[in-house]
């Protein structure tokens, strides 16, 4: 049975790779919400593209009344996920299946329930040409437009996404893509989206990502609705040609990175995604930004108790190219095996931690970093460098905005990063860097009483959940309570754990 005071500690060490779990409707009672807690859910992702308000605030206050009830040590981060400029379908009586060679019709009325001949779009406007292709749902069916007509478009089914090319599932609010065109006239967020950002201020969530970013000024438009007084932490969602065109941009401004495979998979050609997935994960790593994977990452879950050797694979080579995290959608949201889908998924992540080689990152990451480094740089490199000649079993960093935290993260240390803060938010978003185990206590008072004490629990809280024991070596990394700017660490310490 997993340590319940942290969901990143596991029977046999700390699994590094952080895993999101989608909350849907398989996913939403309160069994399930604290069987993931159990199993090490790390992030629980609302998706408001897909689920209500109402629906979204059931699952935040479930989810932390049930960590205080269960005494859980640092919150399960909360990231919420809004539309964005992203097309996608109306609505639909039921899903329908349509065949290749079938006749098919977008109409420009949101009010209009689709059937298996007509489905609404959120784009009214002119853009696509005859000739033209249209990608629904990650590709998996796509249309050829035939016809422009007044209020709709009349296109033909051209390929289901399945190996049968015969027969394939519309559902609706799915995405669409337009491989051919760039939407320009749609702005970074809606009146709709707006509301949903707003929601996730006054619920207090970690995260926010807006979908189908596609350059920095749309991070800086989400950025401007914080009004400077939030401590939500932006993820910018790659999941379209001009996101990827404009990633070193985005990947400045973002305070993380989500790569959404499936839908970039339907505007990019598969190969480039392939590549450009490593090479996205490289930068993020060099500049110490998480970077998760995310969308068809256990699809086949969704059905099936166990995944093909081709998804295990995807997740294990995410892991050792250096992702952070990995997202599951559909497997945790609507799927029939959704706590199987996250157990199997950090038992994958695990054994691929196991079998990586983190000293070259480590050694990697020391030669590329721009000179003069920062203090907090230069000590947290230092830290994990200290560590490994040493031969200590932990690293411990006394932080309040978690900053040398995450730069400890970038140096990927094999042993386990204890992270302790009197923030909560700190704590709750510290889930997203690889290896860090954050750990949260209010504090004390007398500050200088809190100084002293802050070490000796948290070592002592490092032994009671098994990621070191008494006698053994830790390096520990904390700042200076009089005389340096408040978020600056200025030392590091080694010594032996009582």
């Amino acid at each position: 049975m997993p340590n319940l005071n942290h969901p990143s500690v596991h029977n046999e060490g700390v699994i590094k790779t952080k895993v999101v779990c989608t909350i849907g409707p398989a996913s939403s009672s309160r069994e399930i919400l604290k069987a993931f807690v159990e199993e090490g859910m790390n992030i629980a992702r609302l998706n408001l593209s897909h689920c209500t308000h109402e629906f979204a605030l059931q699952v935040i206050n479930d989810l932390r009344q049930i960590q205080k009830e269960m005494n859980v040590r640092s919150d399960v981060a909360i990231w919420i996920d809004v539309n964005g400029p992203k097309v996608r379908t109306g609505k639909l009586h039921e899903p329908v299946t349509l065949n290749k060679g079938d006749e098919f019709f977008f109409v420009n009325d949101l009010s209009i329930v689709g059937d298996n001949k007509r489905i609404a779009t959120t784009y009214t406007k002119e853009l696509v040409q005859v000739g033209d292709q249209m990608c629904v749902d990650d590709g998996a069916i796509s249309f050829v437009v035939v016809e422009r007509l007044e209020n709709s478009i009349r296109c033909i089914v051209e390929n289901t996404g399945k190996l049968d090319l015969i027969s394939g599932v519309l559902y609706e609010n799915k995405g669409i893509n337009f491989p051919q065109r760039t939407i320009e006239d749609l702005p970074a967020l809606s009146a709709k989206d707006k509301d949903d950002v707003a929601f996730a201020i006054a619920n207090q969530v970690d995260f926010v990502s807006v979908s189908c970013l596609r350059d920095s000024e749309d991070i800086e438009e989400l950025r401007r609705l914080f009004l400077g007084n939030s401590k939500i932490k932006i993820l910018a969602k790659i999941e379209n040609k001009r996101g990827m065109d404009n990633y070193d941009q985005i990947l400045r401004i973002a305070d993380g990175i989500i790569i959404d495979r499936g839908y970039l998979g339907a505007e990019v050609d598969l190969e480039v995604v392939v590549v450009a997935q490593k090479k996205m994960i490289n930068q993020a790593n060099q500049q110490g930004k998480p970077i998760f994977i995310a969308n068809q990452i256990l699809e086949s879950m969704k059905t099936n108790i166990r995944p093909t050797r081709s998804e295990a694979a995807d997740v294990a080579n995410a892991v050792m190219d250096g992702a952070d995290g990995l997202v599951l959608s559909a497997e945790t949201a609507i799927g029939d095996f959704v706590l199987e889908s996250l157990i199997l998924m950090r038992k994958i992540c695990f054994k691929a931690e196991q079998n990586t080689n983190y000293l070259e990152y480590q050694m990697k990451a020391m030669r590329n970093v721009t000179k003069p480094i920062h203090i907090n740089e230069s000590i947290a490199s230092s830290a994990v460098l200290c560590a490994r000649q040493v031969g200590a079993t932990l690293i411990l960093i006394i932080t309040e905005l978690g900053g040398t935290a995450r730069l400890v993260a970038k140096y990927r240390p094999v042993i386990p990063v204890l992270a302790a803060t009197t923030v909560l938010s700190t704590a709750r978003q510290l889930e997203a860097h690889f290896g860090l185990v954050p750990f949260y206590r209010p504090s004390e008072e007398n500050v200088i009483q809190e100084a002293l004490s802050k070490i000796k629990l948290t070592l002592e809280y490092a032994v009671e959940i098994g990621l070191a024991k008494s006698g053994e070596i830790a390096v520990i990394t904390s700042g200076q309570v009089i005389g340096f700017k408040e978020g600056t660490t200025t030392k590091m310490q080694v010594l032996t754990i009582p």
